[in-house]
């Protein structure tokens, strides 16, 4: 694979990276020793750890799967997929194949704690498990959570779901108050990104009406949590786990039984010659089969740590939005105003917050910054901008702040992709708790966004309050070039006005981090209020963080 030059500045912006060259001493007298011949693992999964010594063997090593776990010694995990050890030979990198990480059925609960919400004794859920424990939810708790759908089926026909919850989850979905948004599995082999989302829905509906702080926060805010973001790569990786391997020449090809539990990507299909059974790139073709979601949303998409080789484990698709797992979040977030967001991943034990693709504060890198310390004085991740573990290019938290400026953290859970279920899932889930509660009610406060009320004369029935702002968010090329274009993007959001006239709005502010940045001045929301067969009136309001507006008495 031809990799593309890599200036000096940008190699410094590569936290994880300058530590290990600039920062970590002598590097080129560091020796492993050599690697076994051959190494294949019980459940089929091989890793190296690998520490480069020179700035091109890092360039290089960026190409590979990172786990990442690191290690004290400034060395880091990689998965080998079939061709990487003939690739890590090429390169000359000191490395050394270490145990497979476990999968498979729990040997029996060991915690010692007490059962946890939405726990379960037969270890990680199948696909079908969680959408049999959505629609469970929802049928025992009618007032409290509803089963929706979201607008796209993936690409292999699987549809795709979310659990709203909230005091009154059908009035929660026009009342004007705000979202916290919730998942898992962007990424198909992180199970237990997964496994927490459920039992948080699980823990909300069971703890309400008996813990007051649930209590409350429910009736202020609606929770929607989406388990599953990759329903087609989960399904793949988790029945991979025991599945028969496929002919070389077909699907997988991957040649080794229990691998595609590592799956990472969605099922994008790579068809063609260039695809043909066989090494490409130094890989099998395999490895050019899917998408990585978390790598396709708008926001400096196509940048560094974003593929654009479909061998590559980040590759972010052929075009922004072009997979249907970021249309559906972002399309659900743009269709409600989700004041918070948190995306689960696997693993490093870390508390994520924008930006992944340079070192540069963001505008509410302080206010995210304490907010995340304070989350992590219950967990004790490591508190970073995402930066700080490698470069991405695309992902859903970046463009969420980036478009929606979106209070948003990214959790890496745990020091593995699968670990023992019965030992690990309960306990960090109860070491989890505090932390999601804290980001939930940092959602629901009023001083962490904008509000908007007023009245509307008599009291139309059918009167809403609709906001929307149209913009474009840069990818890599507007964001490295100063300048605003790119994906055309819009956000309406409808609340209902109440019985009496009143309405109150629970918004983001209304400029994007990028526009203050770059000093181009504010930006808007446009307020329409109107009822049926009366005329509508239209308003600009400009919302920040705890600023409130009061639009008055409005005819219409």
């Amino acid at each position: 694979m031809t990799l593309p030059p890599l200036d000096r500045r940008t190699f410094l912006r590569r936290s994880a990276y300058a530590g290990l060259i600039v920062g970590a001493g002598p590097l080129a007298t560091q020796s492993f020793g050599a690697a076994p011949a051959t190494t294949v693992l019980a459940d089929g999964a091989v890793f190296a750890k690998v520490r480069p010594r020179t700035l091109k063997q890092a360039q290089a090593l960026m190409a590979f799967d990172d786990t990442h776990k690191a290690f004290a010694d400034g060395s880091m995990e990689l998965l080998l997929w079939p061709g990487d050890r003939t690739r890590l030979d090429r390169i000359g990198v000191d490395y050394q194949v270490i145990a497979s990480q476990p999968t498979g059925p729990a040997p029996g609960r060991t915690s010692g704690l007490p059962l946890q919400p939405g726990e379960r004794a037969t270890g990680y859920r199948r696909l079908g498990d969680y959408y049999a424990d959505m629609q469970m939810l929802a049928t025992k708790y009618p007032k409290r959570a509803r089963m929706v759908k979201l607008a796209e089926p993936s690409l292999e026909g699987r549809d795709m779901f979310a659990i709203e919850i909230a005091d009154d989850p059908v009035k929660a979905a026009t009342d004007g108050r705000p979202t916290f948004f919730v998942d898992g599995v962007h990424h198909a082999r992180e199970w237990p990104s997964s496994e927490y989302s459920i039992m948080f829905a699980f823990d909300l509906l069971e703890s309400y009406g008996t813990q007051d702080r649930i209590t409350k926060l429910l009736k202020k805010i609606r929770v929607v949590v989406v388990p599953v973001v990759n329903p087609d790569g989960f399904n793949h990786s988790r029945e991979g786990l025991t599945a028969p391997v496929a002919n070389a020449a077909t699907e997988t090809a991957l040649g080794v039984p229990g691998l595609d539990a590592y799956w990472r990507k969605n099922k994008r299909s790579f068809t063609g010659a260039l695809y043909a059974a066989g090494e490409v790139n130094g890989y099998l073709n395999a490895d050019a089969h899917g998408t990585d979601p978390n790598r396709n949303y708008p926001f400096y998409w196509g940048g560094e740590g974003g593929g654009a080789d479909p061998t590559s484990q980040t590759y972010g698709g052929a075009a922004p939005y072009a997979e249907p797992e970021a249309r559906n979040i972002s399309g659900y977030m743009k269709a409600h105003q989700t004041t918070a967001y948190l995306t689960n991943h696997t693993s490093g034990q870390l508390c994520m917050r924008p930006w992944g693709y340079t070192s540069d504060d963001s505008p509410d890198g302080e206010f995210q910054e304490a907010l995340g310390e304070k989350m992590c004085d219950h967990h004790g991740y490591k508190n970073q901008i995402g930066l700080s573990l490698y470069p991405t290019a695309g992902t859903s938290r970046d463009w969420s702040y980036g478009a929606l400026r979106t209070i948003v953290y990214t959790f890496e859970h745990n020091q593995e992709f699968h670990p023992d279920y019965a030992s690990e899932i309960p306990k960090t889930y109860a070491l989890n708790r505090p932390a999601w509660l804290i980001l939930a009610e940092a959602a629901a406060d009023p001083r962490n966004h904008g509000v908007i009320t007023g009245r509307v004369n008599g009291a139309p029935k059918g009167a809403t309050v609709t906001l929307t702002r149209s913009f474009k968010t840069p990818t890599a090329v507007e964001v490295d070039a100063g300048t605003d274009g790119g994906v055309a993007e819009s956000i309406k959001t409808v609340t209902t006005v109440r019985s009496d006239g009143t309405f109150t709005v629970h918004a983001n502010p209304s400029t994007r981090p990028t526009t203050i940045q770059d000093g181009r001045g504010k930006e808007f929301w446009t307020v329409t209020v109107t009822a049926p067969g009366r005329k509508k009136v239209v308003k600009k309001v400009f919302l920040d963080r705890g600023t409130k507006v009061d639009l008055g008495r409005l005819s219409i």
